[in-house]
């Protein structure tokens, strides 16, 4: 595998690709920082995927968009070689309402988003300028732009959306998400499940109705049985109560509350053991926190303190709703796995040593479920502070990284005269 990369390295039009994308670079960076100025959250990603096409477009591109709004351009092969679906990911982590002002400071470029993962999308537009240019003859087929959904409660539905089309999943034999940061290959995908539970009654007055199950007690039971749940090292499994909301003042029985549930593990027996055991502690939390007072026949709901038509108060029972809000599936590879080993190649060629990672949640776990070779590849460029507000990027060694990437995708998918794929096309 070195050697095909060591020899497109030396092809005169690699050579004009990678100038191209040093040439390209300062372009580059302010499609970026037009591209960060458009709110994003995820499944509100339309605006910003309408001017990523705008920009494809204005290019020459063909833009294909589909009813999620995902957009992607198909640069076609000599042929005989396999199809590579590379992309990056519109939406990002912050609500619509966040202010978005990019602030330069020492060189770092400091706005919500503008890592993870909007300078992807930038680069992908620096990759399609570059292969159009260069006059590199690709002998596989490329599928390349930008996706929607794949943070938080997104949940890989652009992604999911792409493969779920009968051409699609025939056509493609592997995927490249552009994500992480720098030298990275993610090979993994780690799968979860996420879930919204609430709790819920008639609430009411904390000294009044004392006696009555009281719904955020019964979530406070349920979270102290989930701290006690024990998960396996290997595979990695995880969880975590990661929103808690609810009640009225400090002085009610709350009428409803709820908590966000996240369970993950990078095996799907694993993760659906896990996935039983703590919704049972969430069915016996409330079940015991109905049954506390169900002993006690003394209380009962008055009205105004007159003993006038007493109702029991522990009939007022605390109802629970359980909605699952995201399902990432589990996908497995190994470092031996051709496209992981290209890309390993690949960064040995350059004389990087990449950080690799088989506990990803990325747009990678829908392909590599699917039996679909994928990975996630670090974005180039510095960076850090994804997700928080001081998020920042800077440009050096942009172009060097796509450069990196332009290569891998030339090994991928083999060019016409000089290198065979390194990527298999898959039997369908």
């Amino acid at each position: 595998m070195k050697k095909t990369f060591e020899t497109i390295r030396e092809l005169p039009e690699f050579k004009k690709a990678a100038e191209l994308l040093k040439k390209d670079e300062e372009n580059t960076f302010e499609q970026l920082k037009e591209l960060v100025l458009i709110p994003a959250f995820s499944r509100h990603e339309q605006v910003r995927a309408a001017h990523y096409r705008k920009l494809m477009e204005a290019e020459g591109f063909e833009v294909e968009e589909d009813e999620v709004h995902n957009v992607y351009t198909r640069i076609k092969g000599t042929g005989g070689g396999p199809t590579l679906y590379v992309t990056g990911h519109l939406d990002t982590v912050f609500p619509l309402d966040t202010p978005l002002e990019i602030k330069e400071i020492n060189g770092k470029y400091y706005c919500p988003g503008i890592g993870d993962d909007t300078s992807a999308l930038a680069q992908n537009l620096a990759l399609m300028r570059a292969f159009r240019d260069s006059g590199i003859k690709l002998k596989g087929d490329l599928i390349i732009g930008g996706n929607v959904g794949e943070e938080g409660l997104g949940d890989l539905y652009g992604v999911r959306n792409f493969f779920s089309k009968e051409e699609n999943l025939k056509t493609v034999d592997g995927f490249i998400s552009v994500d992480g940061q720098g030298p990275s290959v993610t090979y993994g995908g780690t799968g979860s499940y996420r879930y919204k539970v609430s709790f819920s009654n008639q609430g009411g007055h904390s000294n009044g109705d004392f006696g009555m199950p009281n719904p955020i007690h019964a979530m406070g039971r349920a979270i102290g049985k989930i701290a006690d749940v024990k998960t396996p090292n290997e595979p990695w499994t995880t969880f975590a109560v990661g929103v808690v909301d609810g009640g009225t003042s400090v002085n009610s029985i709350a009428h409803d509350c709820e908590f966000l549930l996240d369970i993950r593990s990078n095996g799907k027996a694993e993760l659906d053991a896990a996935n039983e055991e703590i919704m049972k502690c969430i069915t016996d939390a409330v079940a015991e926190e109905n049954a506390r007072w169900k002993r006690d026949e003394d209380y009962y709901v008055h009205d105004m303190g007159n003993k006038k038509n007493p109702v029991p108060r522990a009939d007022r029972v605390v109802e629970l709703k359980i909605e699952k809000m995201g399902d990432r599936p589990v996908g497995n590879q190994s470092l031996e796995d051709p496209i992981v080993k290209a890309a390993l190649a690949l960064y040995e060629v350059c004389g990087e040593k990449p950080h690799t990672n088989s506990n990803g949640s990325t747009d990678a776990n829908i392909p590599i479920s699917l039996g679909i070779p994928g990975l996630a590849i670090g974005r180039s460029g510095k960076g850090a502070g994804s997700h928080s507000r001081d998020e920042w990027f800077s440009p050096e060694g942009m172009a060097e990284g796509e450069a990196e990437l332009f290569l891998l995708i030339c090994g991928l998918l083999g060019v016409e005269g000089a290198a065979e794929p390194l990527l298999p096309i898959r039997e369908k």
